[in-house]
């Protein structure tokens, strides 16, 4: 008799999802049809939350409190941690240097302005 579920491990958390025949059967065809693909590559939602975020692995796996030599996980493919970022519709916000210029006025007190212009090396 054939099982009515599958189950799939997470390469970075080692956690399993265990899915009915139908579902599993369905994310194969997602994978082109390549069962091995996609168990190769199987990324839990927790992790794959914090990895678009921009977390690496292994601080994905230390916020989930994941031990990594009792289950045995090994290295998780950096191409598909960049898909994972790039497919990714978070966007991150890059703040760019202080500048203090954005946040005083023209009417700034000379002596201020001395200050600052020796603080900011200028």
């Amino acid at each position: 008799m054939a099982r009515k579920t599958k189950k799939l491990t997470c390469i970075v958390t080692g956690r399993t999802l265990v899915l009915s025949h139908d579902y599993y059967q369905s994310k194969v065809e997602r994978h082109g049809g390549d069962e091995q693909h996609m168990i190769d590559t199987y990324i839990c939602k927790e992790a794959k939350g914090l990895i678009k975020r921009g977390y690496d692995v292994s601080k994905t796996r230390d916020l989930l409190d994941i031990d990594v030599e009792k289950l045995g996980l090994g290295a998780v493919p950096d191409t598909l941690i960049e898909q994972i970022q790039l497919d990714s519709r978070i966007q991150h916000k890059k703040f760019s240097t202080f500048n203090i210029n954005n946040y005083t006025t023209v009417r700034t007190d000379p002596d201020v302005k001395k200050f600052l212009d020796k603080v900011l090396n200028r």
